[in-house]
Protein backbone atom coordinates (compact mmCIF):
# COMPACT_ATOMS: atom_id res chain seq x y z
CA UNK A 1 0.00 0.00 0.00
CA UNK A 2 1.61 3.37 -1.15
CA UNK A 3 0.74 5.41 1.67
CA UNK A 4 3.52 7.80 3.83
CA UNK A 5 3.63 7.90 7.72
CA UNK A 6 3.32 11.89 7.15
CA UNK A 7 -0.26 11.06 5.49
CA UNK A 8 -1.52 8.74 8.20
CA UNK A 9 -0.21 11.29 10.73
CA UNK A 10 -2.38 14.22 8.77
CA UNK A 11 -5.68 11.88 8.62
CA UNK A 12 -4.98 11.31 12.50
CA UNK A 13 -4.81 14.98 13.09
CA UNK A 14 -7.91 15.73 10.73
CA UNK A 15 -10.39 13.78 12.70
CA UNK A 16 -9.09 14.60 16.16
CA UNK A 17 -9.83 18.10 15.48
CA UNK A 18 -13.23 17.07 13.78
CA UNK A 19 -13.74 15.62 17.32
CA UNK A 20 -12.45 18.35 19.16
CA UNK A 21 -11.91 21.80 17.53
CA UNK A 22 -9.97 22.90 20.46
CA UNK A 23 -7.26 20.53 20.67
CA UNK A 24 -3.65 21.47 20.50
CA UNK A 25 -1.86 19.12 17.79
CA UNK A 26 1.31 21.84 17.19
CA UNK A 27 4.65 20.50 16.77
CA UNK A 28 6.52 19.87 19.61
CA UNK A 29 3.63 19.11 21.71
CA UNK A 30 2.78 15.86 23.70
CA UNK A 31 -0.52 15.25 21.69
CA UNK A 32 1.40 15.64 18.48
CA UNK A 33 4.41 13.40 19.44
CA UNK A 34 1.78 9.86 20.65
CA UNK A 35 0.16 10.86 17.30
CA UNK A 36 3.56 10.39 15.51
CA UNK A 37 4.63 7.50 17.12
CA UNK A 38 1.00 5.71 16.56
CA UNK A 39 1.36 7.32 12.63
CA UNK A 40 4.50 5.40 12.48
CA UNK A 41 3.53 2.27 14.16
CA UNK A 42 0.17 2.00 11.84
CA UNK A 43 2.78 2.41 8.74
CA UNK A 44 4.82 -0.75 9.85
CA UNK A 45 2.01 -2.56 10.46
CA UNK A 46 0.79 -1.63 6.40
CA UNK A 47 4.12 -2.06 5.06
CA UNK A 48 4.17 -5.90 7.32
CA UNK A 49 0.88 -6.51 5.28
CA UNK A 50 2.14 -5.57 2.18
CA UNK A 51 5.08 -7.81 2.86
CA UNK A 52 2.74 -10.77 3.78
CA UNK A 53 0.92 -10.30 0.50
CA UNK A 54 4.06 -10.37 -1.51
CA UNK A 55 4.83 -13.49 -0.28
CA UNK A 56 1.76 -15.20 -1.27
CA UNK A 57 2.57 -15.58 -4.96
CA UNK A 58 6.27 -16.58 -6.25
CA UNK A 59 7.10 -13.79 -8.83
CA UNK A 60 6.83 -11.06 -5.51
CA UNK A 61 8.38 -12.93 -3.02
CA UNK A 62 11.81 -12.45 -1.05
CA UNK A 63 14.43 -14.79 -1.86
CA UNK A 64 14.31 -15.97 1.25
CA UNK A 65 10.61 -16.98 1.16
CA UNK A 66 11.41 -18.39 -2.30
CA UNK A 67 14.14 -20.48 -0.76
CA UNK A 68 11.57 -21.77 2.00
CA UNK A 69 9.17 -22.93 -0.57
CA UNK A 70 11.91 -24.86 -2.22
CA UNK A 71 13.15 -26.51 0.62
CA UNK A 72 9.48 -27.18 1.92
CA UNK A 73 9.05 -29.53 -1.73
CA UNK A 74 13.07 -30.46 -1.27
CA UNK A 75 13.69 -28.59 -4.83
CA UNK A 76 17.60 -28.25 -4.58
CA UNK A 77 18.31 -24.56 -4.82
CA UNK A 78 21.74 -24.06 -3.91
CA UNK A 79 23.80 -21.64 -5.44
CA UNK A 80 21.13 -20.26 -7.35
CA UNK A 81 20.70 -16.63 -7.46
CA UNK A 82 17.24 -15.10 -6.74
CA UNK A 83 16.10 -15.17 -10.45
CA UNK A 84 17.25 -18.25 -11.17
CA UNK A 85 15.63 -19.83 -8.22
CA UNK A 86 12.36 -18.12 -8.69
CA UNK A 87 12.58 -19.80 -12.98
CA UNK A 88 12.56 -22.98 -11.11
CA UNK A 89 10.19 -22.48 -9.01
CA UNK A 90 7.63 -21.11 -11.78
CA UNK A 91 8.17 -24.39 -13.75
CA UNK A 92 7.80 -26.63 -10.78
CA UNK A 93 4.26 -24.99 -11.09
CA UNK A 94 3.37 -24.67 -14.80
CA UNK A 95 4.58 -28.20 -15.14
CA UNK A 96 3.22 -30.62 -12.95
CA UNK A 97 4.64 -33.85 -13.33
CA UNK A 98 3.28 -36.24 -15.76
CA UNK A 99 6.53 -39.31 -15.80
CA UNK A 100 8.71 -38.13 -18.52
CA UNK A 101 7.78 -34.68 -20.64
CA UNK A 102 10.28 -33.11 -21.35
CA UNK A 103 9.76 -30.51 -17.97
CA UNK A 104 10.10 -33.44 -16.28
CA UNK A 105 13.57 -34.26 -17.37
CA UNK A 106 14.57 -30.71 -16.96
CA UNK A 107 13.56 -30.61 -13.10
CA UNK A 108 15.31 -34.53 -12.79
CA UNK A 109 18.37 -32.86 -14.29
CA UNK A 110 18.40 -29.36 -11.99
CA UNK A 111 17.87 -32.03 -8.69
CA UNK A 112 20.86 -33.93 -9.28
CA UNK A 113 24.53 -32.83 -8.28
CA UNK A 114 28.06 -34.38 -7.46
CA UNK A 115 30.44 -33.71 -4.96
CA UNK A 116 33.66 -32.01 -5.37
CA UNK A 117 34.74 -29.90 -8.62
CA UNK A 118 37.41 -30.69 -11.29
CA UNK A 119 40.57 -28.95 -11.09
CA UNK A 120 41.06 -26.78 -14.03
CA UNK A 121 43.60 -28.49 -16.48
CA UNK A 122 45.69 -27.04 -19.51
CA UNK A 123 46.52 -29.44 -22.34
CA UNK A 124 50.69 -28.69 -21.34
CA UNK A 125 50.10 -30.44 -18.93
CA UNK A 126 49.94 -33.92 -20.25
CA UNK A 127 52.17 -36.13 -21.40
CA UNK A 128 53.16 -39.81 -22.02
CA UNK A 129 53.68 -42.67 -24.62
CA UNK A 130 49.74 -43.25 -25.03
CA UNK A 131 48.87 -43.71 -28.82
CA UNK A 132 47.56 -40.57 -30.39
CA UNK A 133 47.96 -38.46 -26.91
CA UNK A 134 46.36 -34.94 -26.99
CA UNK A 135 46.31 -32.45 -24.03
CA UNK A 136 44.35 -30.17 -26.24
CA UNK A 137 41.23 -32.84 -26.52
CA UNK A 138 42.18 -34.02 -23.13
CA UNK A 139 40.99 -31.18 -21.23
CA UNK A 140 37.29 -30.82 -23.89
CA UNK A 141 35.58 -33.68 -22.26
CA UNK A 142 32.47 -32.69 -23.61
CA UNK A 143 33.67 -32.91 -26.93
CA UNK A 144 32.91 -36.17 -28.03
CA UNK A 145 34.43 -35.41 -31.82
CA UNK A 146 37.77 -35.29 -30.20
CA UNK A 147 40.18 -37.98 -28.88
CA UNK A 148 42.43 -37.92 -25.82
CA UNK A 149 43.91 -40.75 -26.50
CA UNK A 150 43.25 -44.28 -27.95
CA UNK A 151 43.87 -48.01 -27.03
CA UNK A 152 45.16 -51.03 -28.92
CA UNK A 153 45.88 -54.75 -28.22
CA UNK A 154 49.68 -53.79 -28.80
CA UNK A 155 49.46 -50.60 -26.19
CA UNK A 156 48.91 -52.66 -22.95
CA UNK A 157 51.39 -50.77 -20.48
CA UNK A 158 51.38 -47.55 -21.94
CA UNK A 159 50.55 -44.53 -19.98
CA UNK A 160 49.98 -40.88 -19.42
CA UNK A 161 50.94 -38.13 -17.06
CA UNK A 162 49.16 -35.05 -15.57
CA UNK A 163 51.40 -32.63 -13.81
CA UNK A 164 49.07 -30.17 -11.81
CA UNK A 165 51.98 -27.82 -11.45
CA UNK A 166 52.03 -28.59 -7.31
CA UNK A 167 50.27 -30.77 -4.61
CA UNK A 168 46.47 -31.01 -4.69
CA UNK A 169 44.33 -32.80 -2.29
CA UNK A 170 42.03 -34.43 -5.11
CA UNK A 171 39.30 -37.02 -4.38
CA UNK A 172 38.70 -38.28 -7.93
CA UNK A 173 39.29 -39.38 -11.04
CA UNK A 174 37.54 -39.42 -14.34
CA UNK A 175 37.97 -40.67 -17.55
CA UNK A 176 35.53 -40.55 -20.23
CA UNK A 177 35.13 -43.39 -23.39
CA UNK A 178 33.52 -43.96 -26.67
CA UNK A 179 34.15 -48.18 -27.05
CA UNK A 180 32.24 -51.50 -26.98
CA UNK A 181 35.72 -53.24 -25.72
CA UNK A 182 36.26 -53.98 -22.53
CA UNK A 183 39.76 -52.23 -20.96
CA UNK A 184 40.97 -51.54 -17.46
CA UNK A 185 43.04 -48.63 -15.96
CA UNK A 186 45.32 -48.44 -13.10
CA UNK A 187 45.41 -45.19 -11.38
CA UNK A 188 48.72 -43.98 -9.32
CA UNK A 189 49.66 -40.55 -8.01
CA UNK A 190 53.51 -39.28 -7.41
CA UNK A 191 54.77 -36.24 -5.93
CA UNK A 192 58.07 -35.86 -7.99
CA UNK A 193 57.04 -37.96 -10.78
CA UNK A 194 59.24 -41.16 -10.24
CA UNK A 195 58.04 -42.46 -7.01
CA UNK A 196 54.49 -44.08 -7.62
CA UNK A 197 51.29 -45.16 -5.17
CA UNK A 198 48.67 -47.29 -7.17
CA UNK A 199 45.21 -46.13 -6.14
CA UNK A 200 43.55 -48.85 -8.42
CA UNK A 201 42.01 -49.34 -11.74
CA UNK A 202 38.81 -48.70 -13.30
CA UNK A 203 36.91 -50.27 -16.33
CA UNK A 204 36.21 -48.47 -19.32
CA UNK A 205 32.70 -47.25 -19.98
CA UNK A 206 30.59 -44.12 -21.15
CA UNK A 207 32.27 -41.94 -18.54
CA UNK A 208 34.02 -43.70 -15.24
CA UNK A 209 34.99 -41.57 -12.40
CA UNK A 210 37.13 -43.20 -9.53
CA UNK A 211 36.30 -41.47 -6.62
CA UNK A 212 35.88 -42.25 -2.49
CA UNK A 213 39.57 -41.62 -1.86
CA UNK A 214 41.90 -38.87 -0.48
CA UNK A 215 45.41 -37.93 -1.46
CA UNK A 216 47.53 -35.88 -1.77
CA UNK A 217 49.96 -35.81 -5.06
CA UNK A 218 51.13 -33.13 -7.95
CA UNK A 219 51.29 -36.23 -10.90
CA UNK A 220 48.94 -38.89 -11.59
CA UNK A 221 49.43 -41.53 -14.00
CA UNK A 222 47.03 -43.54 -15.55
CA UNK A 223 48.11 -47.12 -17.39
CA UNK A 224 46.42 -49.49 -19.94
CA UNK A 225 46.55 -52.66 -17.43
CA UNK A 226 44.04 -54.83 -19.62
CA UNK A 227 42.45 -54.73 -23.04
CA UNK A 228 40.37 -57.78 -24.36
CA UNK A 229 41.28 -59.36 -27.17
CA UNK A 230 39.47 -59.15 -30.54
CA UNK A 231 37.90 -61.26 -32.89
CA UNK A 232 39.89 -62.41 -35.60
CA UNK A 233 37.51 -61.15 -38.59
CA UNK A 234 37.77 -57.95 -36.71
CA UNK A 235 40.23 -54.99 -37.90
CA UNK A 236 41.99 -53.65 -34.72
CA UNK A 237 41.64 -49.96 -36.22
CA UNK A 238 38.40 -49.95 -35.86
CA UNK A 239 37.82 -51.51 -32.58
CA UNK A 240 40.34 -48.71 -30.68
CA UNK A 241 39.11 -47.65 -27.16
CA UNK A 242 39.19 -43.99 -27.43
CA UNK A 243 39.07 -41.65 -24.42
CA UNK A 244 37.59 -38.33 -24.98
CA UNK A 245 38.34 -36.50 -21.85
CA UNK A 246 40.16 -36.53 -18.56
CA UNK A 247 39.07 -34.99 -15.72
CA UNK A 248 40.76 -34.60 -11.99
CA UNK A 249 37.88 -33.74 -8.90
CA UNK A 250 39.12 -31.86 -5.79
CA UNK A 251 37.17 -31.06 -2.35
CA UNK A 252 34.66 -28.29 -2.87
CA UNK A 253 32.69 -26.50 0.53
CA UNK A 254 29.45 -27.04 -2.30
CA UNK A 255 28.32 -29.95 -4.36
CA UNK A 256 28.20 -29.11 -8.31
CA UNK A 257 24.86 -28.78 -10.01
CA UNK A 258 23.72 -27.11 -12.77
CA UNK A 259 21.63 -23.87 -12.91
CA UNK A 260 20.28 -24.24 -16.52
CA UNK A 261 18.64 -27.01 -18.07
CA UNK A 262 16.88 -27.56 -21.49
CA UNK A 263 15.15 -31.08 -23.01
CA UNK A 264 15.76 -31.49 -26.54
CA UNK A 265 13.37 -34.79 -27.05
CA UNK A 266 13.82 -37.78 -29.69
CA UNK A 267 17.39 -34.98 -30.79
CA UNK A 268 18.85 -38.23 -31.93
CA UNK A 269 15.44 -40.13 -32.98
CA UNK A 270 12.44 -41.56 -31.47
CA UNK A 271 13.35 -42.32 -28.14
CA UNK A 272 16.10 -40.37 -27.44
CA UNK A 273 16.65 -37.57 -24.76
CA UNK A 274 18.97 -35.00 -24.90
CA UNK A 275 19.88 -32.76 -21.77
CA UNK A 276 21.59 -29.74 -22.50
CA UNK A 277 23.41 -28.27 -19.07
CA UNK A 278 24.82 -24.87 -18.01
CA UNK A 279 26.73 -23.68 -17.05
CA UNK A 280 29.52 -24.85 -19.48
CA UNK A 281 31.87 -25.00 -16.84
CA UNK A 282 29.97 -28.28 -15.26
CA UNK A 283 31.82 -31.31 -14.89
CA UNK A 284 31.30 -34.53 -16.96
CA UNK A 285 31.36 -36.31 -13.63
CA UNK A 286 27.85 -34.00 -12.76
CA UNK A 287 26.87 -34.76 -16.06
CA UNK A 288 26.39 -38.19 -15.26
CA UNK A 289 24.93 -37.79 -11.68
CA UNK A 290 22.40 -36.12 -13.92
CA UNK A 291 21.58 -38.70 -16.53
CA UNK A 292 21.82 -41.27 -13.45
CA UNK A 293 19.07 -38.63 -11.97
CA UNK A 294 17.12 -38.76 -15.54
CA UNK A 295 17.10 -42.44 -15.90
CA UNK A 296 16.23 -43.21 -12.46
CA UNK A 297 12.92 -40.92 -12.35
CA UNK A 298 11.77 -41.48 -15.79
CA UNK A 299 9.11 -43.93 -17.20
CA UNK A 300 10.15 -47.66 -17.94
CA UNK A 301 10.81 -47.11 -21.60
CA UNK A 302 13.00 -48.18 -23.92
CA UNK A 303 15.29 -44.88 -24.33
CA UNK A 304 18.80 -43.48 -24.16
CA UNK A 305 19.72 -40.09 -22.60
CA UNK A 306 22.58 -38.10 -22.93
CA UNK A 307 23.71 -35.28 -20.98
CA UNK A 308 25.78 -32.19 -22.31
CA UNK A 309 26.80 -28.66 -21.95
CA UNK A 310 26.02 -26.68 -25.43
CA UNK A 311 28.97 -25.93 -27.85
CA UNK A 312 29.63 -22.35 -27.27
CA UNK A 313 30.51 -20.62 -30.72
CA UNK A 314 31.94 -16.77 -29.96
CA UNK A 315 31.03 -13.84 -32.35
CA UNK A 316 33.01 -10.79 -31.91
CA UNK A 317 31.98 -7.29 -33.06
CA UNK A 318 32.49 -4.46 -34.24
CA UNK A 319 29.89 -1.49 -34.08
CA UNK A 320 30.32 1.82 -35.91
CA UNK A 321 28.16 4.39 -34.62
CA UNK A 322 26.49 7.23 -35.75
CA UNK A 323 26.37 10.26 -33.47
CA UNK A 324 29.66 8.25 -31.76
CA UNK A 325 30.01 11.48 -29.88
CA UNK A 326 26.98 11.17 -27.72
CA UNK A 327 27.42 7.37 -27.31
CA UNK A 328 27.11 6.34 -23.51
CA UNK A 329 29.80 3.87 -24.35
CA UNK A 330 29.51 2.18 -21.23
CA UNK A 331 26.23 2.06 -21.10
CA UNK A 332 25.79 0.29 -24.22
CA UNK A 333 28.55 -2.58 -23.79
CA UNK A 334 27.11 -3.41 -20.50
CA UNK A 335 23.71 -3.76 -22.94
CA UNK A 336 25.00 -6.22 -25.81
CA UNK A 337 26.31 -8.43 -22.92
CA UNK A 338 23.34 -8.63 -20.70
CA UNK A 339 21.71 -9.45 -24.04
CA UNK A 340 24.57 -12.20 -24.87
CA UNK A 341 24.21 -13.44 -21.44
CA UNK A 342 20.50 -14.07 -21.95
CA UNK A 343 21.27 -16.16 -25.38
CA UNK A 344 20.36 -19.51 -24.62
CA UNK A 345 21.22 -22.79 -26.72
CA UNK A 346 19.41 -22.50 -30.33
CA UNK A 347 18.46 -18.82 -29.74
CA UNK A 348 19.10 -16.38 -32.79
CA UNK A 349 21.85 -13.33 -32.56
CA UNK A 350 19.65 -10.22 -33.83
CA UNK A 351 22.20 -7.71 -35.20
CA UNK A 352 19.17 -4.73 -35.29
CA UNK A 353 19.24 -5.29 -31.10
CA UNK A 354 23.08 -4.20 -30.98
CA UNK A 355 21.53 -1.27 -33.34
CA UNK A 356 18.87 -0.57 -30.49
CA UNK A 357 20.76 -0.01 -27.89
CA UNK A 358 23.30 2.25 -29.62
CA UNK A 359 19.88 4.14 -30.42
CA UNK A 360 19.16 3.61 -26.79
CA UNK A 361 22.67 4.88 -25.35
CA UNK A 362 22.82 8.29 -27.15
CA UNK A 363 23.32 7.11 -31.32
CA UNK A 364 21.58 8.32 -34.25
CA UNK A 365 22.31 4.49 -36.10
CA UNK A 366 24.50 2.03 -36.70
CA UNK A 367 26.32 -0.69 -38.39
CA UNK A 368 27.10 -3.80 -37.21
CA UNK A 369 30.04 -6.45 -38.18
CA UNK A 370 30.27 -9.78 -37.35
CA UNK A 371 33.50 -11.92 -37.06
CA UNK A 372 32.34 -15.86 -36.03
CA UNK A 373 35.01 -17.95 -34.32
CA UNK A 374 37.61 -15.56 -34.93
CA UNK A 375 36.51 -15.42 -38.76
CA UNK A 376 36.71 -12.25 -41.13
CA UNK A 377 34.64 -9.36 -39.90
CA UNK A 378 31.25 -9.01 -42.34
CA UNK A 379 28.89 -6.32 -42.14
CA UNK A 380 25.42 -8.09 -40.60
CA UNK A 381 21.81 -7.39 -40.96
CA UNK A 382 19.80 -10.48 -41.02
CA UNK A 383 19.36 -12.64 -37.90
CA UNK A 384 22.55 -15.69 -37.31
CA UNK A 385 20.81 -19.20 -36.80
CA UNK A 386 22.28 -21.32 -34.17
CA UNK A 387 21.70 -25.13 -33.68
CA UNK A 388 19.28 -26.59 -30.97
CA UNK A 389 22.97 -27.40 -29.26
CA UNK A 390 24.87 -24.39 -29.87
CA UNK A 391 25.13 -21.06 -27.75
CA UNK A 392 26.36 -18.12 -28.93
CA UNK A 393 28.70 -16.34 -26.37
CA UNK A 394 30.21 -12.48 -27.22
CA UNK A 395 33.79 -12.15 -27.85
CA UNK A 396 35.55 -8.75 -28.48
CA UNK A 397 33.17 -5.87 -28.82
CA UNK A 398 35.42 -2.88 -30.40
CA UNK A 399 32.88 0.38 -30.60
CA UNK A 400 33.95 2.58 -33.46
CA UNK A 401 32.83 6.04 -35.07
CA UNK A 402 31.37 5.41 -38.34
Amino acid sequence: MSITVDEILRRMITDAKNLNPNIDISQGTETYIRFAVTASAIWGLYKQFDWTLDQIFPPTMSKESLEQWAADRNLNYENLTASELLTLILSYIRNPQSGGKPTDFERWALEASSTGRAIALESSMFSGNMSNLSGVNAVKPHDLDGVAFTCSGSDTGKYIVIDLGGSKEIIGIGLGFITNRDAAFGFSISDDGESWTRLGKIEAAYWWAMANFDASARFIKIALEEIANIESWQTEALNEVKCFGVEIYEASDTDEKPTTSKCLHNHYGVGTVLMLMGPSSLSMRCCEAIRAKCEYEGPVAPREIWVNVPTETTLSLKVEVNGFSNLNESAFREDVAKYFASLKAGDLFIPSQIIVYAIKNGGSNATVLVSKNGSEYVEQTSAITSDPTEKFVLGTLEVLDE
